[in-house]
């Protein structure tokens, strides 16, 4: 094992190849190909044995081996993996390099292609065995960066109401779904579009920036005009209703109305018989 201290995994073609298979399958597949990679390449095409390499029954290992052989190949009593045979080939191809690179160069050579095996060989921890290269993480952010680019056109974009800065929106959107979920911000604009008060539009850069899918808009009822603050005339005009002088007596039968020009000075009184 020492001459093959890891297996490649490419990540984004192993997603991509095993997007039918349940959790489950997935796991087994898994367990088929680093049982044949220890082995050299090669697993016997025997039920009951491989059956005990995946960790199920017999029985659960005949109700899916049809959709894990068919990532094999079956030939002389044993099953091979196409993939995996070539990343076998190429590994020990570079440890005869190393291991000759090593004899022609003496002793410190040796010395030094030791210490790079030993470090090669210690393990670290990963999502998958045993590795994950650079380039799969890569492919792998990749991946998800262009599903949220799909949501931002499909759910995001077509809904918000003020479509401006779309470049500037996108670089938000993709931030903002590290924090929240997308059903989540899409119910919280939703409830943005549905307002009924008369605030401008915000921009969908600032929308996102700000967390705004948590905003709860105020509602005024469909056909009533929004709230607006009362001028001098009408308080005045509720003070006479309720009996009262500018000055605060009680007015027996009758209301006043104090009015005021530009400037701000009162003009005579108008008193009126009540209606």
């Amino acid at each position: 094992m020492s001459e093959r201290p890891f297996m490649q995994l490419y990540v984004s073609d192993f997603i991509g190849d095993t997007l039918h298979l349940s959790t489950e399958q997935i796991g087994a597949y898994m367990l088929l190909l680093m049982a044949m990679w220890n082995a050299g390449g090669k697993l016997p095409a025997d039920d009951a044995k491989l059956a005990r390499v995946t960790r199920m029954s017999l029985k659960k290992w005949n109700a899916i081996s049809g959709d894990m052989m068919s990532f094999f190949d079956v030939a002389d009593g044993s099953i091979s993996h196409n993939r995996l045979t070539k990343e076998l080939q190429k590994s020990e191809s570079k440890s005869q390099s190393r291991a000759s690179a090593g004899a022609a160069g003496g002793a410190a050579k040796a010395l030094k292609d030791k210490e790079a095996r030993l470090a090669n060989a210690t393990p670290s921890p990963q999502h998958l065995p045993d590795t994950i290269t650079r380039e799969s993480s890569s492919s792998l952010r990749s991946e998800e960066e262009r599903a949220l680019k799909a949501e931002f056109d499909s759910e995001f974009w077509p809904v918000y109401p003020n479509k401006v800065g779309k470049p500037d929106a996108l670089k938000s959107f993709l931030k903002a779904r590290q924090r929240v979920d997308l059903e989540t911000m899409i119910a919280g604009l939703r409830a943005y579009v549905g307002k009924t008060d008369d605030r401008p539009w915000c921009n969908p850069s600032t929308w996102l920036n700000q967390d705004r899918w948590n905003d709860r808009p105020a509602q005024v009822a469909r056909g009533q005009p929004p709230p607006r603050q009362r001028d001098l005339a009408d308080i005045f005009n509720d003070m006479a209703k309720q009996g009262y002088h500018d000055d605060g007596r009680t007015i027996e039968g009758s209301y006043e109305r104090r009015h005021f020009d530009s400037a701000g000075q009162a003009v005579p009184r108008i008193t009126a018989a009540p209606r």
